[in-house]
Formats: structure tokens, C-alpha cells, sequence
């Protein structure tokens, strides 16, 4: 279980992954050292798995999101293999949830422009020969992004 200093630390870091331990520590109401010990201890349990910055996918030229519907040919070990494999290393796939339905599974996928989005579905997705059928969604506007979780749930 966590103790309220901890939430608060996760919800810190979550909030700003950067903060110095003085800023943390001022932010959640402990002492430098305790709180650094915290943090090495929350990243040693698992609670914070990594790092990573947030960045502006339209000043990088990303201006097609969407969400992808896959439907494999059959769940067959090699085909789910060969499936993750590809999720695993493209880049253009920001999340990939397995979920209910008729579908097996739900993409977020970023590119360039509907047109590469349609050479990333039709030669990539279809491409490995795994994909029984896809259903896309275009994100006109995100209304909220955040990668941060509830803590006090």
C-alpha cells in the first residue's frame, strides 16, 4: 500500500517528471533525503516503470490520429506473435489495447496525413498478412491528453 506521501510524490512526477528532489520534496511536504529514498523505492517496486517527455505531434508534422480496429485472421501463437512483434517496433503506433468485441484489438496511430495514415493501414497492417479486417476512426481533436493516473483510486 501506498502512504499519502507517496501518492502525492507519484502524482508530482506525473505531473512533472523533471522536478528536483528540493522541488519534490517541497511540493509533497518531506525532507530532500526522505523523499529522494521514496522515489528510488517507487521505481524500484515497479510503481514508476519510466521517464519520458511529452511532445507536440503537430510541430513535428503529425497531423492524422486515429484509432484503428484490428481483427485478426485467427489467434493462432504465431499469428498474435507476429502481430505484437510489429506493434512492439513501429513508431507510429503510440497504445495497443487487446479488447472486447468484435474486434481484437485497438490502435492509436499517428501520421503524417490521412494519406500516410492509409499507406500505414494498406501496407503495413494488412501487409502482415494477419489482419482479417481493420475499422478507423479519425480523432478530429483531442480534448484531453494526459498519460497520468488516478492515484487515489
Amino acid at each position: 500500500m501506498l502512504d499519502t506521501y507517496e501518492k502525492r510524490i507519484l502524482k508530482e512526477l506525473q505531473r512533472d517528471g523533471r522536478a528536483s528532489t528540493q522541488t519534490l520534496s517541497d511540493a509533497v511536504g518531506l525532507s530532500p533525503s526522505p523523499c529522494w529514498r521514496r522515489v528510488k523505492r517507487l521505481e524500484e517496486d515497479g510503481y514508476i516503470t519510466r521517464y519520458a517527455a511529452i511532445l507536440d505531434g503537430k510541430k513535428l508534422g503529425l497531423r492524422a490520429l486515429a484509432h484503428i480496429q484490428v481483427s485478426l485472421i485467427d489467434h493462432d501463437t504465431s499469428s498474435i506473435a507476429k502481430f505484437k512483434d510489429f506493434i512492439d517496433h513501429n513508431e507510429q503506433v503510440l497504445e495497443c489495447a487487446s479488447i472486447t468485441g468484435d474486434f481484437d484489438y485497438i490502435l492509436k496511430v499517428a501520421a503524417k496525413d490521412p494519406e500516410s495514415l492509409e499507406h500505414f493501414i494498406m501496407q503495413n497492417l494488412l501487409g502482415l498478412k494477419v489482419v482479417r479486417t481493420t475499422a478507423t476512426t479519425f480523432i478530429l481533436r483531442q480534448m484531453k491528453v494526459s498519460g497520468a493516473l488516478p492515484v487515489d483510486i
